[in-house]
């Protein structure tokens, strides 16, 4: 699927904790942190040396650290990691997606380090709160000013839900007025649904949702698929699809925040322990030796030709991959 030699990208998670509630992120449910199929964890200065050699971060020209479980901010390396990388390679391209909630002395390095940063900022001062929970709008401009100051790359992403879209325009005038680099607008699919604290009280609704919003309820029928994953490769209709893989495309790499490695963040939600994920199923038979901290990369990446192999299959049901199906099968 991706030879060790053809790697120019890697998707980094460096850590699985968060200072964030967002509803539909998986690491948790609806804003309440009750998941526990992931380690917690940050990958410190020592083991990103490690997985990451001098000649491989020379041979690859892109590295994104956006995680799918936690946050740049949150790991306790994660300035250390970054200089580290360029110093390793000055041409290298480095990327950063974070909600920019904290950490307020560690911007203006990013910025001479010629980062590029994605802040997700959903909204101004009265509405971004209200999906990105437990972070601060003026921290994050006071950081992501700070970081534009230091001659950093600024790209504002905004996720439009009901509450914030009539500020679209506004907010992209104060994207341009704080310098800015660009200002997008990330259809996330995640604009509907209830909203709970961390203590599992509803706070509130995101667009024009009427269902039940007593949490026990709704995790309690989230409970049942997660563990009757088989549910959704037998017993579901999925179209046949032919896959067109963005990572072998990308030639790029996803590594987890304790050294595991994917093809991509997709089949990344740590299958030997995730349960509700119908591909994590699939997996697990299939993986061998992905640990970089105990293997090199060249050796973590040689099960993904299993992967490739069950694109030729002729159904989900039969072993087709079911996340490789679903996301990069052209509908």
């Amino acid at each position: 699927m991706l030879n060790y030699n053809k790697i120019s990208s890697v998707h980094l998670e460096i850590s699985t904790r968060c200072n964030a509630a967002c509803p539909e992120c998986p690491r948790n449910f609806r804003g309440v942190d009750v998941i526990d199929s992931y380690p917690i964890c940050d990958m410190s200065l020592e083991q990103a040396q490690k997985i990451f050699t001098i000649p491989f971060l020379k041979q690859i020209n892109h590295v994104l650290i956006n995680g799918n479980y936690g946050d740049f901010i949150t790991a306790r390396d994660g300035l250390e990691i970054v200089e580290y990388f360029r110093s390793a390679n000055s041409n290298l391209e480095i990327e950063i997606s974070t909600n920019a909630s904290g950490r307020p002395n560690v911007w203006t390095r990013l910025g001479e380090l010629k980062t590029k940063i994605y802040f997700r900022i959903d909204g101004l001062r009265d509405t971004h709160q209200l999906y990105r929970q437990y972070t601060d709008f003026d921290l994050i401009i006071e950081n992501a000013s700070k970081f534009i100051a230091a001659g950093g790359h600024a790209i504002w992403a905004f996720i439009p839900f009901d509450h914030n879209q009539h500020q679209i325009e506004q907010a992209k005038q104060l994207s341009k007025e704080l310098g800015f680099k660009q200002f997008q607008i990330v259809d996330a699919g995640r604009n509907i649904g209830p909203v709970f604290t961390r203590e599992g009280k509803y706070s509130h609704s995101l667009g024009n949702y009427t269902g039940d919003k007593n949490f026990d309820n709704l995790y309690s029928k989230h409970l049942y698929y997660v563990d009757k994953p088989e549910i959704t490769i037998l017993q579901t209709d999925h179209p046949n699809r032919k896959i067109d893989c963005y990572a072998k495309k990308q030639r790029e790499i996803y590594i987890t925040a304790n050294g595991e490695v994917y093809p991509c963040c997709w089949l990344g939600f740590y299958p030997a322990k995730e349960t509700g994920n119908p591909s994590n199923m699939q997996l697990r038979t299939i993986i061998k030796n992905n640990n970089a901290l105990e293997y090199s990369i060249e050796h973590a990446v040689e099960w993904f030709n299993k992967i490739e192999e069950s694109w030729n299959l002729d159904s989900v049901a039969q072993g087709k991959i079911y996340t490789c199906n679903e996301t990069c099968g052209a509908r």
